[in-house]
């Protein structure tokens, strides 16, 4: 049996009320938010995430695409796309898929677009029934 777990950064999305639910130890971390009403400090979750999630990771252009956005803060899709020799259309298409499992965040500022890595560590645990 094959389990895949991230670990990534919280973000003001995973306190939204409907999201507690699923994380109660986000809880006194949501209290924490509310009483100061900022999120200068940096927490990070771990979850589960499927196998088919794990092996469109471990595919060349994503890790490319990851390894590149952890050296390099808050680059525009359009930048990010030149840097790699990648077309736009490929690399927003990955930047989805990624932001879907929460391993980037796509930020707007103004008409411009920024990616910022969520992810800290990905584990694939290999383990005997």
């Amino acid at each position: 049996m094959i389990k895949v777990y991230l670990e990534r950064k919280i973000t003001r999305d995973d306190l939204a009320p409907g999201n507690l639910e699923k994380h109660p130890e986000l809880r006194e971390l949501y209290s924490l938010y509310e009483e100061e009403g900022d999120f200068t400090y940096t927490w990070y979750i771990r979850e589960e995430l499927p196998p088919h999630v794990a092996r469109k990771i471990l595919n060349t252009r994503i890790l490319e695409l990851l390894d590149f956005l952890s050296k390099n803060k808050d680059i525009g899709v359009s930048e990010l796309a030149r840097s790699l020799g990648r077309s736009a259309p490929n690399v927003s298409r990955d930047l989805r898929f990624l932001a879907r499992w929460k391993l980037v965040r796509l930020n707007e500022q103004g008409k411009k677009k920024t990616v910022e890595i969520t992810a800290r560590r990905i584990e694939i645990l290999f383990a005997e029934k």
